[in-house]
């Protein structure tokens, strides 16, 4: 089961013979997440540990900014956009790795354990 507490992210997605990358910081306290990148993308969900699986559940609502692009080449135009991403991780341990779809297209998510919240 993933520790409440600060998460760092990095991520990678490969696209038209490239890849870029990014990354994030995220809170996760009494399974809701909540979370934003440099670019204003702000990411709210919930992680629920399945026991009979060893699984991390996670499901989030990103809220991408008008005009932002995300690296898998998504562009979320004028508006903006709304994405949910749904993913499950199995390590428990300080890191751990996953591949979700966002709009479409795999992205490898590395997450690190930062820290324990203030009480």
């Amino acid at each position: 089961m993933l520790k409440d507490g600060l998460y760092g992210l990095q991520y990678l997605a490969r696209h038209e013979g490239g890849a870029d990358g990014g990354s994030a910081l995220a809170v996760l306290r009494d399974g809701k997440i909540l979370g934003s990148d440099p670019w204003g993308g702000v990411f709210v969900g919930s992680c629920e540990f399945d026991p009979k699986a060893r699984l991390n559940k996670v499901r989030l609502r990103f809220d991408v900014p008008p005009d932002g692009t995300l690296i898998t080449g998504f562009s979320a135009g004028p508006s903006g956009a709304v994405l949910d991403i749904v993913g499950a991780v199995q390590n428990p341990a300080a890191n751990a790795a996953t591949v979700v779809e966002v709009a479409g297209a795999p992205v490898r998510v590395e997450l690190t354990y930062l820290g324990p919240l203030p009480v």
